[in-house]
C-alpha cells in the first residue's frame, strides 16, 4: 500500500483529481446559474452530474498516463522497481530524457593507459551539474551551508550508476545565477541542471531544490523542505533520491547503503565539516592554515565523524607536502587523525587517500602506494582516489602507471579538464609523444572554455599556457601566462607552472629564474619537480642542479 500510495504521489495523481473535483464544481455552479435563463430543461443539470461523475475514472487514467509540465503534456516513466534498478535505466531510456554529451575519445593507446575512455563514453547517458544552492539567509552569511549542501549531494549522486555528475569546479562557476540553464548544459555537456536556495533562520532552514532540463529550460521536479537543522542529512538523501528518480535512475540498496553507512550525527559537527571542506578547496596557503581547525572542532562536537578525521589528517597531510608547513609540527596529530578514521571507517575510500598521503609524507612510499590501491578497491569511481594516486605515483618517477590513473580520473569526472593537463606530462615522460599531443589538444579545448567563463582563474590560464606550449603554440600561451602571473604573482603553484610553461617554450633562463622564486618560496613538492618531464630542459644545467641540492639539503635539515 505504502509504494502504491508513493507511486500515486509521483504521478501527481492526487494532484490531477483535486483539479478535477474542483472544476467539476465551478462548472456545476456555473450551470446552476447560467441553465435556467437560458431556458435549459431541469434534467440537463442532472446529465451533466452524471456525466462529470462518469469522467472520474477516465481523469483517473490520464493522470495515471499523462503528465502536464511548461514543456507540454508527457507521459509519465514508470517506476523502476528495486531489484530491477540496474537492468531497468537502460540507454535508450536515459537518451529519452537526457541528451548524451558528445565527448571526443582519446585517441589511440597505449592501451594499459587509456583503455578505459572508450568504454567510459559508451556509458555516458544521464548526466547532471549541480549548483551551489542561493543563500536567502536574512545576513546571507550562509555561503558555507549552501556550498556544503551542494557538495553533499554531488557526493551522494556520485553514487548513482550511470549518472554523470559535473565536478564542483566545474558546476561552481555558475553560482551567481546570471547563465542561462540551458548555456550551462551546454558548456558542461550536461543533460540536466539541479539549482536551490537555502534561508537558514536559528535551528531551521527552509531549501528549495529544483531539477531543469537543460536542453528545454523546463523543470523536471522542484520540491521544499521546511526542517530542522537536524534534519539536514536525510534532506540531502531526500534530494539525490528524488533528482535520480526524476531521471529514471536509482539511488536505493548497495549505492545508497555505500552513501549512508558513515552519515555524521551532529549537525553542528557537520557544519564545521562543511567549513573545512569549503577552506580545503580553495587550494591556497591561507586557507588551508585556517581548515584544520574547522575539522578539529567537527571532531570535538563528534569524536565518531570518520569523514571528519579523514578531512583533518588530509589537511594536515597537504600542507606538509606542499610545504606550508614542518612535518615535526603536523605529522603527528596527521598519523593520529588518519588511523582513528581508519578505525571508524576502514572501509570508506577518503579514509584511505588521507591514510596515503599521511604514510607519503612519511616516508613510506610502499604504505602510501597500498592505502591509494585500497582507495581506489574500495569506490573505483571516486576521482579522488585516481587522481592523488597519480600525483604520489608522479613523484616516484613511475610515469606509465600515473599517466593511466590521470586518464582515470578523467573518465570519472570528463570534465575536469586540469586533470588532462597534469596527464600530459607523464605521456611526455614514458615517450608516448602522440598520445601527449592529443591528450594536450584536448585539454587545450576545455581549458579555453573555462578560462572563457572565469578569466580570472590564474590556475586554468597557466595550465592552457602549458599545454599550448606543448602542442607547439607557445606564443598563443604567453597572453595565459601573463595573466596568471598578474593574478598570482607571487603563489607557488603559478610560479612553477610558469616555469614549466617557459621551460617548453625553450626560453630556459626565464624557466630557471622562475623555478628559482617557486622553490625558494618554501613552498611545493620536491620529488615532483625533480621528476616533472616539463622542466627536462632544465636538469642538465648546473643551476637547476645546484638548486635542487640545496633545497634537499634545507628539507633533510
Amino acid at each position: 500500500m505504502q509504494q502504491w500510495f508513493s507511486e500515486l504521489k509521483r504521478r501527481r495523481v492526487f494532484r490531477a483529481m483535486a483539479a478535477y473535483f474542483v472544476g467539476a464544481w465551478l462548472l456545476l455552479q456555473i450551470a446552476s446559474v447560467v441553465f435556467p435563463p437560458l431556458g435549459l430543461p431541469e434534467w440537463s443539470q442532472r446529465v451533466l452530474i452524471y456525466a462529470l461523475a462518469t469522467g472520474v475514472v477516465p481523469a483517473f487514467v490520464l493522470a495515471w498516463i499523462y503528465d502536464l509540465t511548461r514543456g507540454g503534456i508527457v507521459r509519465t516513466a514508470a517506476s523502476t522497481p528495486p531489484g530491477d534498478r540496474r537492468d531497468a535505466a537502460t540507454s535508450s531510456e536515459i537518451d529519452a530524457l537526457l541528451p548524451v554529451p558528445s565527448a571526443k575519445v582519446i585517441a589511440e593507446p597505449p592501451r594499459s593507459a587509456a583503455e578505459g575512455v572508450a568504454s567510459a563514453d559508451a556509458e555516458r547517458g544521464a548526466s547532471i551539474a549541480v549548483l551551489p544552492f542561493a543563500d536567502l539567509s536574512p545576513a546571507h552569511d550562509q555561503d558555507w551551508f549552501c556550498d556544503g549542501l551542494a557538495e553533499e549531494i554531488i557526493d551522494a549522486l556520485c553514487c548513482v550508476r550511470r549518472l554523470r555528475v559535473a565536478s564542483r569546479t566545474a558546476s561552481f562557476r555558475f553560482r551567481d545565477g546570471s547563465v542561462d540553464p540551458r548555456e550551462i548544459g551546454r558548456l558542461l555537456q550536461v543533460g540536466a541542471i539541479l539549482e536551490g536556495s537555502v534561508r537558514k533562520a536559528g535551528e531551521r532552514a527552509r531549501i528549495t531544490a529544483q531539477l531543469i532540463d537543460a536542453a528545454t529550460g523546463y523543470h523536471l521536479w522542484s520540491e521544499t523542505y521546511d526542517r530542522r537543522l537536524e534534519d539536514i542529512f536525510a534532506i540531502q538523501s531526500e534530494i539525490a533520491r528524488k533528482v535520480s528518480s526524476a531521471l529514471k535512475l536509482s539511488l536505493t540498496g548497495e549505492d545508497a547503503e555505500r552513501c549512508e553507512r558513515y552519515a555524521p550525527r551532529n549537525v553542528h559537527a557537520h557544519e564545521f565539516y562543511l567549513r573545512g571542506r569549503q577552506l580545503a578547496g580553495l587550494t591556497n596557503g591561507p586557507a588551508w592554515r585556517r581548515a584544520p581547525a574547522m575539522f578539529r572542532r567537527a571532531i570535538e562536537l563528534d569524536p565518531d565523524y570518520a569523514h571528519a578525521h579523514a578531512g583533518l589528517a588530509d589537511m594536515l597531510a597537504q600542507l606538509v607536502l606542499w610545504r606550508f608547513e614542518s612535518p615535526q609540527a603536523m605529522l603527528p596529530e596527521a598519523e593520529r587523525a588518519a588511523n582513528r578514521a581508519l578505525e571508524l571507517a576502514p572501509d570508506l575510500a577518503e579514509t584511505q587517500i588521507a591514510l596515503g598521503h599521511v604514510r607519503a609524507i612519511k616516508g613510506d612510499d610502499q604504505g602510501a602506494t597500498r592505502a591509494f590501491e585500497r582507495a581506489l578497491e574500495l569506490n573505483p569511481e571516486l576521482p579522488e582516489a585516481s587522481y592523488y594516486f597519480a600525483r604520489h605515483l608522479s613523484t616516484l618517477g613511475e610515469a606509465a602507471r600515473a599517466a593511466e590513473l590521470y586518464i582515470q580520473a578523467w573518465n570519472a569526472r570528463p570534465d575536469d579538464y586540469t586533470v588532462l593537463a597534469m596527464a600530459v606530462s607523464p605521456f611526455d615522460a614514458i615517450g608516448a609523444d602522440q598520445r601527449a599531443l592529443e591528450i594536450a589538444e584536448q585539454a587545450r579545448e576545455g581549458l579555453q572554455r573555462q578560462v572563457e567563463l572565469d578569466p580570472d582563474n590564474a590556475r586554468a590560464h597557466y595550465l592552457l599556457a602549458g599545454v599550448l606550449a606543448r602542442l607547439g603554440r607557445a606564443a598563443d600561451g604567453k597572453p595565459h601566462i601573463d595573466a596568471a602571473l598578474r593574478l598570482r604573482p607571487d603563489e607557488f603553484a603559478t610560479l612553477y607552472n610558469a616555469a614549466c610553461y617557459y621551460s617548453l617554450a625553450g626560453e630556459t633562463e626565464r624557466a630557471l629564474e622562475l623555478v628559482d622564486r617557486a622553490v625558494r618560496s618554501g613552498e611545493g613538492n620536491l620529488a615532483w619537480i625533480e621528476h616533472d618531464a616539463d622542466l627536462v630542459a632544465l636538469r642538465p644545467d648546473p643551476r637547476f642542479q645546484a638548486l635542487l641540492a640545496e633545497q634537499r639539503a634545507r628539507v633533510a635539515g
